[in-house]
């Protein structure tokens, strides 16, 4: 951020630099004049125009700034650039003194940049047309659009196509991204983006004023690898204050009600707006640019025209004025009876705003309206307003559900314990304890304690369908903890469609058991399951479902990944994570961010798979999750080390070791360690943690994690060990993945070059360019160990072109391309990693239980067969990224 503190960089204009740099020698163009609203960067652009002239063409620069007070006086915005007593009451003598005062060198026009061009007064713009002209300069000018400006500016804004204009907008959404993290130097966090682009509105001045303000208030801070604002507030600085202070004056005296109201209230229909000001006014303050209407159908709607003008009109307000302009509006809908279906949720808010209470009921049926529309805050801010006596059951377990699912557990625990206790009958009990025990689920990365809630409630039900709930809630626990088989058995009778009058235990079981079964290898079924659980919670609706929907594209994710399907299960993930930019829906967003960075994974993208885990693991952090950190930070490890990150991979074991495994994914947690192993060279020890973590994957049920744990031990050099059990699992698994992995092991293990290529071949069709590489780089050694260099090349050509999709990773059998490695054999391919990772012979003899002379023959073995020289070389000849700098023992 220091060396951005004053200026920041251009983003999106490099095609105007460009064009520029090209059109200024030609001589053809004359004047650029960059025209724009406020904030979008005309001033920078010109600016950066003013050094390309200096830079490429040699030339002579000045520059003067327009304003309101200079254009009192004739000539004084450029006064600075005339001659000393120059008169120009003598056109003549006068014009040809300005010349020589400005002329550059032959065929080289002095570059002059006038800014705020629109505030320029008439006789400056007409000796500087006279100038143009005459190509005695260059004209570079500025001028904010929509603003007024006298006949011989505007003749100076339309000269001809000599003058280029050029009329810059704010940046997209994409922009922000790229300004905002090349400025902060790292990944800015989804949520966290999308909150500045809709408070900027991608005006540039006030992004800039934004981030400052963040930063400095300590609201937008580092979380692991991730920039991020907790929340969506972001600190407006005094000089952003003042600006927009400075717009809402120009506004009519008239129209301030309004606005006041619109700031608190949010957005009005026209006939609201019209009973505060009359429509004549509001033409005019629409006129003005500070509101904008929109029709909806044939409703037409009032609102501020910039997010953060709510923002700061309402720091202006007194309470008395809050007071007024709330209950004026709340008293008017209620006169006129409450028609819309968001009605009762304006009329709370209004009276929210303006004193602070509203009637128990109302709160109520307004934060089941907030609920439907996913407005988790509003739900909150409208259901904390009710008073401790006055709440009821609904309204405790409607609070305490929304305050897990946001992340507040604590509070929640406090409020669902008083709401168990005061359960009178079954429906009550069941719904107090499920969302009761969900809620301590994620408080601990323990099951126990959401489990003795179930079971302390099993003996006071006596419906059967109360029992039934029960069973399914302790099934989806089960299944969510990491026993996924025991889980399903619970969830074995859950019927095609939920109960009308409780759909919420159903939803979650329905989520769970879709988990369940991928987690078990039967991907169709999951599949199948989870796209009609989405769907029915889509249609079902009614403002009391939590967590949010999207959630069950989570297990969709898994089934589409292992049926071959990894592209699709991706954009799935990401498409649903982009529509909860406006939504806390914190575990919604973690789940979907992990599983969007395990489809990159298994692609075999690293560097994007460390975003997504970057952010699921901030995600998980900010909102006390830590049931699921480890395994975010396990798989930021991986990725660390599978680039050669090896400091930052290195430096993630601490935080990897505060968390608990969470037993979900069971064995997966692992895959950090093992391939942080791997790019230390040390493979046998990589595949020692993996077998680990298989045997642990399989006595847990995880079919899935299983088989990508033997895969990886199988890409690690030792296929013989796993073939057999990825056989095995591939005959009662329905994953076209599972089938893959299973005859890449079985070829590995057999050297056999054609089968290889035919599973780089599936590899590819279902979007892993990684396993589609490595299997073409296996077939090209085994082609080259046949005597066939034809078809070695050919291979060696196919994987080359597929791992350069692979954003840089390294594997062991990606290691081989592009050099004569395939020759080494399995032992001296391993000895040769870890030499080349930077560890003595001594080290790798422990490691490996060989002599240190051992050891030493078989580097010089390897150095004869590579033709290298030493362990840099063989380094480099290896392209090993882990070599640069010297590695310990460690671990």
């Amino acid at each position: 951020m220091q060396g951005w503190a004053d200026r920041w960089p251009l983003v999106g204009r490099q095609p105007l630099l460009d064009s520029f740099a090209q059109d200024l020698p030609d001589g053809h163009t004359h004047g650029w004049m960059i025209c724009g609203p406020a904030g979008v960067g005309k001033t920078r652009l010109a600016e950066e125009f003013l050094e390309l002239a200096v830079a490429v063409g040699g030339q002579r620069t000045a520059r003067a700034v327009a304003s309101k007070a200079a254009a009192q006086i004739p000539l004084s915005a450029i006064a600075h650039l005339l001659p000393p007593d120059v008169d120009l009451t003598h056109p003549v003598s006068g014009f040809r003194a300005v010349s020589q005062t400005l002329a550059g060198p032959p065929g080289k026009p002095t570059v002059v940049f006038v800014d705020d061009m629109h505030l320029l007064d008439s006789s400056s713009a007409v000796l500087l047309g006279q100038l143009l002209d005459s190509q005695v300069i260059a004209l570079i000018g500025t001028a904010r659009t929509g603003e007024p400006v006298s006949d011989a500016v505007e003749a100076l804004l339309q000269r001809g196509d000599r003058v280029r204009r050029i009329d810059l907008s704010h940046m997209d959404r994409t922009q922000v991204e790229i300004l905002v993290q090349r400025v902060l130097g790292g990944l800015v966090g989804r949520r966290t983006l999308h909150a500045l682009f809709t408070a900027s509105g991608g005006n540039v001045l006030f992004l800039r004023e934004l981030v400052l303000g963040a930063l400095e208030s300590g609201t937008l801070s580092l979380n692991g690898e991730v920039w991020e604002v907790p929340g969506q507030w972001l600190a407006v600085t005094p000089h952003l204050n003042d600006l927009i202070t400075a717009k809402i004056a120009s506004a009519p005296p008239a129209a301030l009600p309004l606005l006041q109201s619109l700031a608190l209230c949010g957005p009005l229909s026209v006939t609201d707006a019209a009973s505060i000001i009359d429509r004549a006014h509001l033409a005019e303050v629409e006129s003005s640019g500070i509101i904008r209407t929109t029709a909806h159908g044939r409703r037409i709607t009032v609102a501020l025209s910039h997010p953060l003008y709510s923002e700061v009109i309402a720091a202006g307000l007194s309470p008395l004025q809050r007071y007024d302009a709330g209950l004026h509006l709340a008293e008017r809908l209620e006169t006129h009876g409450l028609k819309r279906r968001d009605d009762a949720l304006h009329i709370a808010s209004w009276r929210l705003a303006a004193i602070g209470t509203a009637d128990p009921a109302l709160l109520t049926h307004a934060a089941t309206i907030a609920m439907n529309a996913n407005d988790n805050e509003q739900v909150i801010e409208l259901l904390t307003a009710i008073k401790p006596d006055e709440h009821t059951l609904e309204t405790r377990v409607l609070l305490g559900r929304v305050l897990t699912y946001t992340g507040h557990l604590e509070r929640a625990e406090a409020i669902l314990a008083e709401a168990d206790a005061h359960a009178r009958n079954d429906q009550e009990k069941i719904t107090a304890v499920t969302t009761r025990s969900m809620n301590l689920f994620w408080s601990s990365p323990q099951l126990d304690p959401a489990l003795s809630v179930c079971a302390a409630a099993r003996p006071a039900l006596q419906s059967q369908i109360a029992k039934q709930q029960l069973r399914f809630m302790e099934g989806a626990l089960r299944t969510a903890a990491g026993l996924p088989e025991a889980g399903l058995r619970l969830l074995d009778n859950l019927p095609g469609a939920p109960p009308e009058d409780s759909p919420d235990i159903w939803l979650l079981a329905v989520t769970t058991k879709a988990l369940g079964l991928a987690l078990v290898g039967h991907v169709v079924q999951a599949r199948a399951l989870a796209e009609h659980g989405h769907s029915m919670h889509q249609t079902i609706g009614g403002g009391r479902l939590l967590p949010h929907p999207a959630i069950q594209l989570a297990p969709l994710a898994l089934a589409l990944s292992e049926t071959g399907l990894i592209s699709e299960a991706r954009e799935a993930c990401l498409s649903a994570f982009d529509t909860l930019q406006d939504s806390p829906s914190p575990l919604a967003r973690q789940w979907l961010a992990y599983h969007i960075a395990r489809a990159e994974w298994l692609a075999g993208h690293p560097s994007s798979a460390r975003r997504w885990y970057a952010e699921a693991a901030a995600i998980a952090r900010t909102h006390q999750h830590t049931r699921t950190t480890r395994l975010h930070v396990s798989g930021l490890i991986a990725c660390a080390a599978l680039t050669g990150d090896m400091d930052t991979a290195e430096s993630l074991l601490p935080d990897l070791e505060q968390y608990a495994p969470s037993g979900f994914m069971a064995g997966e947690e692992t895959l950090g360690t093992a391939w942080l192993h791997a790019a230390r060279g040390k493979l046998s020890r990589a595949r020692d943690l993996l077998h680990t973590a298989a045997a642990d994957a399989r006595r847990t049920g995880h079919t899935l994690s299983e088989v990508l744990l033997l895969t990886d031990i199988a890409r690690l050099g030792d296929a013989p060990s796993v073939q057999h059990r990825l056989s095995e699992l591939a005959s009662h698994c329905d994953g076209a993945l599972t089938h893959g992995r299973a005859h890449f092991a079985a070829a590995l293990a057999d050297n056999d070059p054609g089968r290889l290529m035919d599973c780089s071949h599936d590899f590819e069709q279902m979007g892993s360019p990684i396993l589609a590489a490595e299997a073409s780089a296996a077939s090209a050694g085994a082609w080259t160990h046949r005597g066939d260099p034809r078809k070695a090349t050919a291979s060696t050509a196919r994987a080359t072109a597929l791992a350069a999709q692979c954003e840089d990773a390294r594997t062991p059998l990606l290691s081989t391309l592009g050099t004569p490695s395939s020759r080494l054999t399995k032992r001296e391919q391993e000895i040769a990693l870890m030499a080349a990772a930077g560890d003595s012979s001594k080290t790798i003899s422990r490691h490996l239980t060989l002599s240190v002379r051992t050891v030493d023959n078989h580097l010089q073995r390897i150095y004869l067969k590579l033709g290298v020289r030493n362990r840099v070389d063989l380094a480099k000849a290896l392209e090993f990224p882990a070599a640069r700098r010297p590695k310990t023992s460690g671990m």
